[in-house]
């Protein structure tokens, strides 16, 4: 089993990830699998001591959109778990991992009214966690590299490009994921959730001090 993550370094809509959220991630991981796994970063980050085999990004798409390179021919073979940075694993992955499928991703809890928006929102997948076969895809990078500016222009992100191209993926159940802004101010976990994702910008995806089970079940 493979479980990667996107460490980008630069400035982008004000993300601005760390190595620290690399580790925060994996010591989530560590815990909540029970299976024999590599850990592998995709990044741009030459220099930085990164816990995890790093894989160089060949095109620094800015921020999200260099997820498009997780459909490379040449990414590590076998069955991959991808994960956000700002993401929590909170109860075991095996659920997750045992679903079948090209790609498996959650559907989006974006609310529907934001579909006229541009650039293109497409009301489909939320790709903040996807299981996939490396290679399986990889149409999707090979058509994105052809003309990247024009669908970095055209769509909002890369999960929406998805929701266009390949519209009919199988989906995980959505009570396995919860978005981490409706967990704040409340004190009993939510049933059934397995992750936990989502930057708001009081970064309490961090310091999830309004959130006080969260710390205690995903590396307590």
């Amino acid at each position: 089993m493979n479980i990667i993550c996107l460490y980008w370094v630069g400035k982008f809509r004000n993300r601005d990830f760390t190595v620290k959220d690399v580790v925060r991630l994996r010591e989530s991981v560590d815990k909540h699998i029970d299976t024999p796994y590599t850990f592998y970063c995709l990044t741009n980050a030459v220099n930085s001591e990164i816990p995890a085999e790093k894989i160089m990004l060949k095109h620094n798409w800015p921020g999200w959109w260099s997820k498009i390179e997780l459909h490379r021919q040449d990414l590590p073979k076998g069955r991959t778990l991808y994960l956000d940075l700002d993401s929590h694993v909170i109860r075991p992955l095996a659920p997750l991992l045992e679903h079948k499928g090209d790609l498996v991703m959650f559907e989006t809890k974006t609310p529907r009214f934001r579909r006229v928006q541009k650039p293109k929102i497409v009301q489909r997948y939320q790709a903040a966690t996807m299981l996939f076969t490396p290679g399986k895809l990889a149409w999707i990078y090979d058509k994105f590299r052809k003309n990247p500016n024009i669908y970095m222009a055209k769509y909002r992100s890369d999960q929406d490009i998805m929701g266009e191209w390949i519209p009919n993926q199988p989906l995980f159940p959505g009570e396995c994921m919860k978005k981490l802004s409706s967990c704040v101010n409340t004190n009993t976990p939510p049933e059934d959730v397995i992750i936990v994702t989502g930057q708001p910008k009081s970064e309490s995806f961090r310091n999830p001090a309004t959130i006080p089970w969260l710390e205690p079940m995903a590396r307590g």
